[in-house]
């Protein structure tokens, strides 16, 4: 019987050279497109491409007067009188609790935070006093960094995690689109 293929090289050993494979790699996190060793050089440093895209659409849209608590425990207050969108998305779908006020989203070209707690199925946005879009808007989660869209390295940053994790915890019943593909 002949040895069984010998391997070392994860993610990150595969970008050290030949001499590290042995007989096979096992990628990984890279075939998602994400940096193995994000302390050493992004996605494209690696000529990497995040796979993944996760979007979702504003539900409800309301003004709110400043001095509004948002979400369980008021830990996010309007400072001025605002715009609030609820996010259909939340620690039951694979967004992190720990990243409440921190977890970044892009609405309408405009980079934002979680406001307040990640609750079980949503999170809200402070979309600022002068949004002008509404209930049905793309809320981009998680895409591609070159296109000025949230990372997952960004999220694992604002979760105190790893890039691995924020992927790999995208729950089941997110729908699933595979494009450019077979599927």
């Amino acid at each position: 019987m002949p040895p069984a293929p010998a391997s070392l090289s994860n993610s990150g050993g595969t970008f050290l050279g030949h001499a590290y494979h042995f007989d096979v790699v096992r990628p990984g996190v890279a075939v998602y497109g994400l940096s193995p060793v994000p302390d050493l050089g992004d996605p494209a440093h690696f000529g990497l491409r995040e796979a993944m895209r996760v979007t979702a659409r504003l539900t409800l849209v309301k003004r709110a007067r400043a001095g509004q608590g948002v979400s369980y425990g008021h830990e996010y207050v309007t400072d001025r009188d605002t715009v609030l969108g609820l996010v259909p998305m939340g620690y039951a779908d694979g967004i992190p609790r720990s990243a409440g006020g921190k977890g970044p989203v892009l609405v309408g070209g405009r980079r934002l935070p979680v406001a307040g707690r990640v609750c079980m199925d949503q999170f809200v946005v402070d979309l600022g006093p002068g949004f002008a879009g509404g209930a049905g808007d793309e809320v981009v989660v998680l895409g591609r960094a070159a296109d000025g869209e949230p990372s997952a390295q960004e999220w694992a940053e604002a979760a105190g995690t790893i890039n691995y994790e924020i992927v790999t915890r995208m729950a089941p019943r997110l729908p699933r689109v595979l494009l450019g593909g077979r599927g």
